[in-house]
């Protein structure tokens, strides 16, 4: 028994396990592993979240820019739609444009003029708490129709404003993460010959002629996600040629 239970290793008997530089070896390839291992995967979940916020950008600038477009080729002179006041409401349906703002008069949910031209302005925020949102704001007219100067509305932002008053305003954003990006504006504004017009001044509004003259309106929108990721800021960009054409082009011009 004791022959049998003897260690049949043909002389010197060994110690199982492993020497020091044989552990040392294992756990320097195992921290290679473990390190290639958590890069790839680091990699991929920053890939994952950089395609997340183009993708948010992308879907940001699209809406933003088709909800302008919708209202912006609604854009018509307030005498278009009533002879009442024919020689009154004759003012241009852009009475301002700016690179970051437009504000106009748009046949907004308004079958037979029952409503009347609503007031439409959009407007980069560049400052505040609110910066980088596009703002629609939509207010229609008075009840009463068009008085002797033309269409009037009330002052809806105004402390004393009453219900039915702040009841025509609507405001909502259009689109957050905006950026006002390097010599690129928000809106560029286009006359019947397809020549840009730019404000005489910079940061102020187009002219009362050119006003007048404007036939189409570039719309650009540059986003920029605020993730912990971020991805290169996306532009998109639509130009909206205004189909109602005598609304934008005063008498004595000529037609496109």
């Amino acid at each position: 028994m004791r022959r049998w239970l003897r260690p049949r290793t043909g002389g010197a008997v060994r110690d199982g396990g492993f020497s020091l530089v044989e552990l040392m070896v294992t756990m320097f390839i195992m921290g290679i592993v473990v390190a290639a291992t958590v890069s790839l995967t680091i990699g991929f979940q920053r890939t994952n979240a950089s395609n997340i916020s183009r993708q948010e950008q992308i879907d940001t600038a699209r809406s933003a820019v088709e909800a302008i477009s919708k209202t912006v080729r609604t854009a018509i002179k307030p005498a278009q739609l009533t002879s009442s006041c024919a020689g009154f409401c004759v003012v241009d349906a852009f009475f301002q444009g700016t690179d970051f703002s437009v504000q106009f008069y748009a046949n907004l949910n308004n079958s037979r003029n029952r409503i009347g031209p609503s007031r439409v302005t959009y407007t980069l925020v560049k400052t505040g708490p609110t910066a980088g949102q596009i703002i629609e704001t939509i207010q229609r007219p008075d009840p009463d129709g068009p008085g002797p100067s033309g269409y009037v509305y009330c002052n809806a932002t105004s402390g004393s404003a009453t219900a039915d008053c702040k009841a025509r305003f609507a405001t909502r954003p259009v689109a957050f993460g905006a950026i006002a990006a390097t010599g690129a504006p928000v809106f560029k504004y286009y006359d019947a010959n397809g020549d840009q017009m730019s404000p005489a001044v910079s940061g102020g509004s187009l002219t009362v002629p050119q006003l007048g003259s404007v036939l189409s309106i570039e719309i650009i929108v540059t986003v920029r996600s605020k993730n912990a990721v971020q991805a290169a800021t996306t532009t998109y960009v639509q130009r909206v040629t205004l189909p109602n054409a005598q609304a934008v082009i005063r008498e004595g011009k000529d037609a496109p």
